[in-house]
């Protein structure tokens, strides 16, 4: 497995919206290209106004195409990211993977 982690660093105030975003369009979207969702995460102390997100691949290919899929997806395009351009601030993004002894998601 290849897991895709992205932190976005968030407007203050802006997390509701964008985890509402993410819950009525984005999830949906990277779902249909079988895009799975493997952790999801938001700070409460330490570093503020931060998300992580967490998606499975089952390999490079599965990544790539996946990644080119949902990127061209008019849902994606016009309802997705207008939805959340102007919530974030940052972002980062790291490729991390999994060994065959550690639990895949179902």
């Amino acid at each position: 497995m290849i897991y895709d982690m992205r932190t976005y660093t968030l407007k203050p105030g802006a997390l509701q919206q964008y985890m509402d975003a993410v819950r009525e369009v984005g999830l949906p979207v990277r779902q249909k290209y079988g895009i799975k969702l493997a952790g999801w995460y938001y700070s409460e102390i330490g570093s503020l106004n931060q998300v992580v997100h967490i998606w499975a691949f089952r390999d490079w290919q599965h990544m790539e195409e996946g990644k080119k899929q949902f990127r061209t997806d008019p849902q994606w395009i016009n309802e997705y990211m207008p939805r959340v351009r102007g919530l974030i601030v940052a972002q980062e993004d790291k490729i991390v993977l999994s060994p065959d002894f550690a639990p895949q998601p179902a």
